[in-house]
């Protein structure tokens, strides 16, 4: 259950801009291992989390691209009714607020990408 870097870049919201971010980090040999997107009239905030944060960083910079950055806590827990419900249960007893959360699930695994109030403490929780 590492603490992570999730890049959230600034994106028009318009045909194409996904696929040009997507394609870039794809050429610099950076490997997306989650996304989100959350979307507004004009613009898109899409939520990474890659591989290689010093590399990705250059490629936002040489594209122009508006970003920020938080610290996540990853979590990987078994693709089964109830998981979920498991670790939110933990962290909900242990007072800690979940302010955005996403998964990506494949075959028997999920991987979610927790954003809380008190991260150390929640990777503490959910590690006991």
């Amino acid at each position: 259950m590492p603490l992570e870097t999730q890049i959230s870049v600034f994106l028009r919201n318009r045909v194409g801009s996904l696929n040009e971010l997507c394609t870039a980090l794809s050429e610099a040999g950076i490997n997306i291992r989650a996304m989100s997107t959350v979307d507004d009239v004009d613009w898109s905030v899409v939520g990474l989390i890659v591989d290689d944060i010093t590399k990705a960083k250059k490629i936002l910079d040489g594209l122009g691209l508006r970003y920020g950055e938080s610290t996540v806590l990853t979590v990987d827990i078994p693709n089964r009714p109830g998981a979920m419900a498991e670790v939110t249960r933990k962290l909900s007893s242990a007072n800690i607020n979940i302010v955005h959360t996403f998964l990506t699930a494949t075959g028997n695994n999920c991987m979610v990408v927790f954003l809380t109030t008190d991260n150390k403490k929640a990777e503490e929780v959910l590690a006991s």
